[in-house]
């Protein structure tokens, strides 16, 4: 299976399994990830989502070259016709691609790329488009796309430029450069750098800390902060006000409360 899914403790981490192609993205695994980020926004057992790459990468971006995987049934079918290659079609699955980061950047829970080798291109997209990013110190960033002649996958220019600043994200786009995990941290590319031999146990720690956390508030956290990005100071406290007093008001909100009044750990339930 191009995709591995497994679940622990409210975290439900999704592994991209090509790595003898070091991750690089299919139309079928781009489906399979695409209806595993649904499941994950609609079940509410899931409280935090890890995304990861199998073997010695994290993503290297689209496969280009087919990488013997069987085209699916529509490529199949018209692959041949120059309709299928129209930049109109061509900008229609992009589109449906594009879902992917959409869903991890505004899901209403939070969401960790665990980056170990390569991310590149599309790959690069998908962990900018992620809460957090842990790094092990083997990561690689470049976005890859003017080598390839390309001008980036649709969102990756407003999350990156958002993630590092115009400046930094001109540099990556434009100089195509290797960044390596190091200077990733400098630049506010990554959350954490950590040994390659801690990487698993870094990101299983964090997600599950953000899985025993708010679930509501968390929430909220993410679509005040997604708004704040293009709304105005006073847009985002009239969204921020109503947020905070539903979170302040629930089960949880009065639980944080009690928790610290009897020395405690807080039992979040999610509502």
């Amino acid at each position: 299976m191009s995709l591995l899914i497994d679940d622990a403790c409210g975290v439900r981490t999704l592994t991209l399994n090509r790595p003898d192609r070091l991750n690089t993205l299919t139309p079928s695994l781009c489906a399979a990830l695409l209806d595993a980020l649904r499941d994950c926004v609609r079940d509410p057992g899931v409280r935090a989502v890890v995304l990861a790459g199998a073997g010695r990468g994290f993503c290297a971006g689209f496969e280009l070259s087919g990488g013997g995987e069987d085209a699916d049934e529509l490529e199949q079918r018209w692959s041949e016709d120059p309709l299928w290659l129209s930049p109109d079609q061509v900008a229609n699955r992009m589109m449906e691609d594009a879902q992917i980061p959409t869903l991890l950047h505004r899901m209403p829970k939070p969401t960790i790329a665990a980056v170990r080798g390569p991310a590149a291109g599309t790959g690069l997209v998908l962990a900018a488009a992620c809460d957090l990013r842990i790094a092990s110190d083997t990561a690689v960033f470049k976005t890859a796309f003017a080598s390839a002649g390309r001008c980036g996958d649709p969102g990756g220019s407003f999350l990156l430029t958002r993630l590092v600043g115009p400046a930094r994200a001109r540099e990556l786009y434009l100089l195509d450069e290797k960044v390596p995990a190091r200077e990733a941290l400098a630049m506010g590319l990554v959350t954490k750098v950590v040994p390659d031999a801690e990487l698993d146990a870094a990101t299983a720690a964090l997600a599950a800390t953000l899985a025993e956390g708010p679930a509501l508030a968390y929430a909220g956290i993410k679509r005040n902060l997604n708004a704040a990005i293009t709304g105005t100071l006073e847009e985002t406290i009239a969204m921020e006000g109503p947020a905070n007093a539903r979170a302040s008001l629930s089960h949880d909100g009065k639980e944080a409360g009690r928790a610290f009044m009897e020395k405690r750990p807080p039992k979040f339930r999610g509502y």
